[in-house]
């Protein structure tokens, strides 16, 4: 098939690539980058196409039950984001997809540079941040994630639904229950949830915010 015959020649140009990156006879100027007598004119590729190709391959890769197609899917979208760290090094999404795929591979110290690579690009960005945040929620870093998920919200990512739900979940860890209430709130108001709605009836039982305790601690 035609689509299985690309994906292997992506996912064998990602390996090449790979080792010109870490050589130190590498050189990168203009765009071009130079590997003894191999050249490569990252300025001439068709990023636009790249990009759709790769957040195919992720999607796909995403919706595929474990097995043989699903890790082919994951190399393409690999090779072709890393393409796009070359071809387009200002763009920050290559590398935050970058870190999401290392994530599921469980190759952590991988995932955070690319995370962080992005941030250094831009440190506010809502896309960035929300997906460092959940680096750091799946390893129940919750300060950390917070941290992150916050810049997320007020970088207009208020509205996103999981996000919301993060906050909730993270407060209430915290025994912040005023703050996971009115997260868990926002979330149900999106999505109505069986789950989510008992976790409001409970707040909403212990009555957090109405305790003399608790005005004390606001003051």
């Amino acid at each position: 098939m035609k689509i299985c015959r690309n994906i292997k020649l992506f996912a064998l140009l990602f390996l090449i690539l790979s080792a010109y990156s870490i050589n130190a006879s590498c050189a990168v100027q203009s765009g071009r980058l130079e590997y003894n007598s191999v050249l490569f004119d990252y300025s001439k590729f068709n990023t636009a196409k790249i990009k759709k190709d790769a957040d195919l391959y992720f999607e796909l890769f995403l919706k595929s039950e474990a097995g043989e197609m699903k890790n082919t899917y994951l190399y393409a979208a690999m090779s072709k984001y890393y393409l796009l760290t070359k071809a387009a090094p200002s763009k920050i999404e290559p590398y935050v997809q970058l870190g999401r795929i290392y994530d599921y591979i469980n190759k952590p110290r991988l995932a955070k540079e690319n995370f962080s690579r992005a941030k250094n690009i831009n440190s506010e960005s809502p896309f960035t941040n929300f997906y460092f945040g959940e680096f750091y929620f799946k390893r129940r870093d919750y300060k950390k994630a917070l941290k992150h998920y916050n810049v997320a919200y007020n970088n207009g990512y208020n509205n996103n639904y999981e996000l919301n739900l993060r906050l909730a979940t993270i407060y209430e860890k915290f025994a912040d229950l005023v703050n996971a209430k009115k997260f868990y709130e926002v979330s149900y108001s999106m999505k109505p949830d069986t789950e989510i709605q008992q976790k409001i009836q409970l707040l909403n039982e212990l009555n957090y915010d109405k305790t003399e305790y608790y005005h004390s601690i606001r003051e």
